[in-house]
């Protein structure tokens, strides 16, 4: 079976999850970022080199602010914790996106992580946070332009994304149903199959990661051609 290198997932369904059950929707999020930690095994498992996951993006600032706090504390607390998790699955962690825009705090413990990972060879893990498509796309471009460029090319534009240590998305799975991008990767995405399971992300396991490779197998990939 044909295999995807890298699987980039949009993580959505936390809050209705939580709905669903009457329950806080930052207990949908805690349970989110189990399932993160159970998806990360699975692919290991499935031997998928590179993943990627939406976690925060930059229109994620316009929730709540005790929803938005609930959040950086749950990133904070999970990645403090991780690094044995990581270690031990050989799992190397990077983070893609503006961190500046995180608490200092977390800022200090993703790069912690980074750092103390980097050797891990089984799965690269890349975690999207304060991540926007649109903004990845004007940070490689003013990023070029501040260095002298002044006729870009598409290939000096990949190689300046936040996400261009890692090759572009196989197979872009996006959990709860909803069939949209939502400035996930929009240049990064440009020939990937897109997979839309109803299943919300709490729930996601590696059943359905399985039948996620199963329906990547059954496509004919074009890259524009016939």
């Amino acid at each position: 079976m044909t295999k995807p290198t890298h699987i980039a997932f949009i993580l959505d369904g936390n809050g209705r999850w939580a709905t669903k059950r009457m329950l806080p929707r930052n207990l949908g999020h805690k349970q989110g970022i189990k399932a993160i930690a159970g998806t990360l095994k699975a692919l290991k498992s499935q031997q998928i080199p590179y993943a990627s996951f939406f976690c925060f993006s930059t229109e994620n600032w316009h929730r709540s602010k005790d929803e938005v706090d609930g959040i950086m504390r749950l990133a904070e607390s999970y990645f403090s914790k991780s690094i044995k998790f990581f270690l031990e699955n050989d799992i190397s962690a990077e983070f893609f996106g503006d961190i500046t825009k995180l608490p200092p705090a977390l800022q200090t413990q993703l790069k912690k992580v980074k750092n103390e990972t980097a050797n891990c060879k089984s799965l690269k893990a890349g975690f999207c946070i304060n991540y926007g498509g649109k903004e990845d796309i004007l940070h490689a471009v003013n990023k070029l332009i501040k260095s002298g460029e002044q006729h870009i090319t598409a290939q000096q534009i990949s190689q300046n994304l936040y996400t261009s240590t890692f090759p572009d998305p196989d197979l872009m799975i996006r959990t709860s149903g909803e069939q949209r991008l939502s400035n996930f990767q929009l240049w990064q995405l440009s020939y990937t199959e897109l997979y839309f399971p109803k299943v919300l992300w709490p729930d996601f396991n590696e059943k359905h990661l399985i039948k996620s490779l199963e329906v990547f197998a059954s496509r004919k990939r074009r890259f524009g051609g016939n």
